[in-house]
């Protein structure tokens, strides 16, 4: 049984479905002409995406501009550790198979590089996206 500290706990918390993540990025990327600086959006951008997608909200925190920027921030993260992988000599990438990782130790490099594991034989759903979000 969850006690009402665990509850309150709980709602501190935005955790982001797989749908409000879809509508954040597709907002930014509808709106990417409000691009400020460093990969950031204003903040009065990031509190129109979190309207927007309020009405995909089903449990925990409502999404606030805040959540909205700080989960932008972690896919601006993934994009930049897939551009820079992809950049390095040598080093597969394509948004079909990832990494295209084989074996054991190119598992291991691919972990110690990045950290993505779900990307190291897929690629990833944003990515088109994103490089269309950056000048």
């Amino acid at each position: 049984m969850e006690t009402a500290g665990e509850i309150e706990e709980e709602s501190k918390h935005a955790k982001w479905t797989d749908e409000e993540v879809a509508a954040l990025v597709n907002y930014l990327h509808t709106n990417h002409s409000e691009w400020a600086d460093a990969g950031n959006f204003q903040q009065v951008t990031y509190a129109k995406d979190a309207e927007s997608i309020r009405k995909l909200h089903r449990s925990g925190k409502i999404k606030d501009s805040k959540n909205v920027s700080i989960k932008w921030g972690s896919l601006k993260h993934t994009y930049n550790a897939i551009m820079t992988y992809h950049s390095r000599s040598g080093k597969h990438w394509d948004n079909e198979n990832g990494a295209n990782i084989c074996g054991a130790a190119d598992a291991e490099k691919w972990v110690k590089f990045v950290g993505m594991k779900p990307f190291c034989n897929k690629g990833w759903q944003y990515l088109s996206m994103m490089e269309d979000i950056f000048p």
